[in-house]
């Protein structure tokens, strides 16, 4: 967004809504009118205004008179997860674990039963999606924060009908990413739009309403679990969870193709956890939905550790046991290194399983990315409502490289995936989105954060990742304090809706 090129023009863009299958007709009179707008240029997507500024393109596209070919349907929430309960019906896309007879209830077991269900989320980058495109007698220059140059690039050089040798890609930083500037719809925008003024650099930028009306969301699921415990722990967990596939999605936009088979990315954090559960089965099933998805911060695991770590909890509880020395019962023979990980965590925040009246303490656990992260989450009731007040963290990259940018994403993917459990949630009617700025899409604020603690174990035989794996323990640590704080089970998503929480 800090670009700055002599002569340089600036452009916003306003996109039709999802199901739309373009513009119909439009009046942009009134846009043109204002001093300083340049140009308006239809696009396949929708409309935008080249002019002096981004606030004057912002307001200029928005007075445009616009009418839209709305095609056959559109999406709205109610169908979306209607949609994914019906898939959880159908024959599974994928079954990668199925290990004992998850079909039968072991003698004496006591079963538990329960469904769970996450919201669609935005990406929601401070820094707006945006690009800079430069159409010249020798090709074309774009600068744009992405992450996917190479994707970047081709889809560029399409848009613009030339070799790729003639288009180039510039990748400054930028103000965050969690996977949607791993799309190209940006970067192809900002070059139709500098097409139309081609010798002038034009720099566009994405309103905060058209960036959380077109994102591509980390899709919404649902899932049904079921369970026993018998002598104390648990002997089976069920799970079928049901999802979009964002690889496909992404594979399509980005490769013209979606992969075919099983796709393990829809049930990562479910059916690879380490936990020595002698019943043990995970299915995965995908819904055919039109509402774009995307690789939204851990992906698969930002759901899945929810669905698979408030239920290991209710399991433990129903069995009499501590939730976190029940995990290290079932984790110490599956994979000591993520026993010892589970292990500080319990050292460091002085987990005893008990905690007084107006505090609370849950635990999440999730192996992702090479990585096992282990969160103790503790919250406070006051007279407002629930506080979170403090975060331990302990995970085990192998060797760390660089302790203060470990210790610093961690926080950082702890604390987006608190966020996202307090209050985030994208709804749609009618084909649009509900939420069109941070007043109905809120995000925590600093005075809110808890104080965040973090140790970092060097035991993993591999180099893991760190950008990703802080982010999925936290909601379903959050939702186990919630519960231990409170007894209110909470299996909706955002908790927010449920219970409220203060600064």
């Amino acid at each position: 967004l800090d670009i700055r090129l002599a002569d340089m023009r600036f452009a916003s863009l306003r996109k039709a809504p999802f199901g739309a299958r373009g513009v119909a007709f439009y009046d942009a009179s009134a846009a043109l009118a204002l001093d300083g707008v340049d140009k308006v240029v239809e696009l396949d997507s929708g409309l935008a205004v080249i002019a002096s500024n981004t606030w004057l393109a912002m307001k200029a596209v928005n007075m445009i008179d616009v009418d839209w070919d709305m095609g056959d349907g559109s999406i709205d929430t109610d169908m979306a997860f209607a949609a994914l309960t019906q898939a959880l019906d159908t024959k599974p896309n994928s079954k990668m674990r199925d290990d004992g007879d998850a079909d039968s209830l072991p003698d004496g077991a006591t079963e538990i039963t329960a469904d769970y269900q996450v919201p669609y989320l935005a990406h929601s980058t401070l820094e707006p999606m945006n690009a800079t495109a430069w159409v010249t007698a020798e090709g074309l220059e774009v600068w744009a924060g992405n992450q996917a140059p190479l994707f970047g690039r081709t889809a560029c050089a399409k848009a613009a009908g030339l070799d790729e040798d003639r288009v180039t890609l510039h990748t400054p930083p930028m103000g965050g990413g969690f996977g949607r500037r791993g799309e190209i719809d940006f970067m192809v925008a900002a070059t139709q739009i500098a097409m139309a003024l081609p010798g002038v650099p034009v720099q566009t930028v994405y309103s905060r309403e058209e960036d959380l009306a077109h994102d591509f969301y980390r899709p919404g699921a649902v899932a049904r679990l079921r369970g026993a415990v018998q002598d104390g722990k648990p002997v089976l967990f069920d799970a079928s969870v049901a999802v979009q596939s964002c690889t496909q999605q992404v594979m399509e936009r980005w490769l013209g193709f979606a992969p075919s088979g099983p796709d393990k990315v829809a049930v990562e954090g479910l059916f690879n956890q380490p936990y020595a559960i002698p019943n043990y089965r995970v299915t995965g099933h995908l819904a055919d939905l039109d509402i774009p998805v995307g690789f939204w911060r851990s992906v698969g695991n930002s759901h899945n550790a929810i669905f698979h770590e408030c239920f290991l909890d209710e399991l433990a509880i129903a069995a009499g046991a501590d939730p976190l020395q029940a995990r290290l019962d079932l984790m110490e023979p599956e994979d000591p290194v993520s026993a010892k990980v589970l292990a500080a965590v319990r050292d460091m925040s002085g987990w005893t399983g008990q905690t007084p009246d107006g505090v609370g303490r849950g635990v999440a656990f999730c192996h992702s990315f090479g990585t096992p992260v282990a969160q103790v989450v503790e919250v406070h009731q006051t007279d407002e409502g629930i506080k979170i007040a403090k975060v331990w963290i302990a995970c085990d990259v192998g060797t760390a490289l660089d302790p203060d940018n470990i210790r610093a994403q961690m926080e950082g993917g702890c604390l987006m995936g608190l966020s996202s459990a307090i209050g985030e949630e994208v709804t749609f009617k009618d084909g649009q989105v509900d939420q069109r700025n941070y007043g109905a899409y809120p995000l925590m604020r600093i005075n809110s954060a808890p104080d965040v603690m973090v140790e970092i174990l060097q035991n993993n035989p591999v180099l893991g990742g760190v950008g990703e794996p802080g982010t999925p323990p936290a909601a379903p640590a959050l939702a186990n304090a919630i519960f231990d704080l409170t007894g209110i089970r909470i299996r909706s998503f955002p908790l927010g809706n449920t219970v409220k929480f203060v600064a």
